[in-house]
């Protein structure tokens, strides 16, 4: 017989003992990838029942998707009240790789003009020397 999915209210509560959230949210992935690729043939009766099925495993993944959002924003406010010097740290490095970044993109764009430089030079060069002979 066909699993009865939770209903939406159950959706925030932990299904599996554990109760760790991001192996929840592994399964409600996995439900849904299941849900969306089953390869039985449907009656026309059991469409509607599958779009609700389809509709409460997304709903829980969101659910889900959303509580782990929330628990990662917790720990890092968490992080930045009781040790500001590692976010700190952590903004100097993200400040290092940025300007590593830029400087490279400036190297490339300073490359680049100077193709156009001598291109441009030589086309200036083409066409002074036809006219002086």
């Amino acid at each position: 017989m066909k699993e009865a999915s939770p209903p939406v209210s159950a959706m925030a509560t932990p299904t599996n003992g554990s109760g760790n959230l991001v192996d929840e949210f592994e399964e409600a992935f996995q439900h849904c990838l299941n849900v969306l690729t089953k390869e039985e043939a449907v009656p026309n009766s059991d469409k509607d029942e599958m779009k609700v099925e389809v509709e409460q495993t997304t709903l829980r993944f969101i659910d889900l998707a959303r509580q782990m959002e929330a628990f990662f924003l917790q720990k890092r406010f968490l992080l930045s009240a009781l040790k500001p010097e590692m976010v700190v740290k952590e903004d100097i490095n993200e400040f290092r790789l940025e300007l590593a970044r830029k400087d490279e993109l400036l190297k490339r764009h300073y490359d680049k003009i100077a193709v156009w430089q001598n291109l441009l030079a030589d086309l200036q060069g083409y066409a002074k020397s036809p006219a002086q002979g």
